[in-house]
């Protein structure tokens, strides 16, 4: 009789082993999968996801436009638009900085905008500009951005002076252009230039000429 029993609880030991398994596995399997995202899908998804109280951003309009990578970091430049509370459209630039995590991709960590009304007649300057800059670290020297939207379409390309004396030429992509570096800097002079290459707008700290 001994020599039976053993037996069979084996094998019922054993498909209970198999059936828990197999439960474990449809379980995994029903589970939604994690979304692993690219720095320019993390970077809209940030900009989709974000409140103001005094302006409305349309999803449908945020797009990424430029990454630059710089070490552990890859910075998109966003471009949405939205409608401001008792004013008009406006389109925005934003430079959003994401980082590389373990298992979802790449995350936005922080983000610099510059908004400005789509049609404002009273406004001759060809550029918009703005500006960012990344924390440093013992460990990492930060980062420092100019970014702008172009709204004269003959300005085919920017070009950012630094306080350093390096000067960064950047072709103007989608009406926008970012110029991007390691450490703490600050643009002393930019100017824009059309296909001929001749200089169609510049300014130095503050003066626009």
């Amino acid at each position: 009789m001994k020599k039976i029993i053993l037996p069979s609880i084996i094998l019922i030991l054993l498909a209970a082993f198999l059936l828990i398994v197999w439960l474990d596995k449809a379980e995994v399997e029903a589970l939604p999968p994690m979304d692993v995202l690219a720095p320019e899908d993390s970077a809209i998804r940030y900009v989709r996801e974000m409140e103001s109280g005094n302006f409305t951003i349309s999803s449908n309009s945020v797009e990424a436009i430029q990454t630059v990578e710089l070490k552990d970091l890859v910075l998109v430049l966003v471009q949405y638009s939205g409608t401001r509370r008792g004013g008009g459209v406006e389109t925005c630039e934003m430079v959003l900085e994401t980082e590389k995590v373990l298992i979802r991709g790449w995350e936005t960590k922080s983000g610099s905008s510059l908004c400005h009304e789509v049609d404002d007649p009273t406004n001759s300057v060809p550029i918009t500009i703005g500006s960012s800059m990344g924390n440093s670290t013992l460990l990492n020297p930060g980062y420092s951005t100019i970014y702008g939207f172009v709204r004269d379409p003959q300005i085919t390309k920017v070009v950012v002076t630094w306080d350093d004396g390096q000067i960064q030429p950047l072709e103007v992509q989608v009406s926008t252009y970012l110029a991007a570096r390691e450490g703490a800097s600050h643009m002393i002079k930019i100017e824009a230039h059309n296909d001929q290459n001749e200089i169609v707008f510049q300014t130095r700290l503050g003066t626009v000429e």
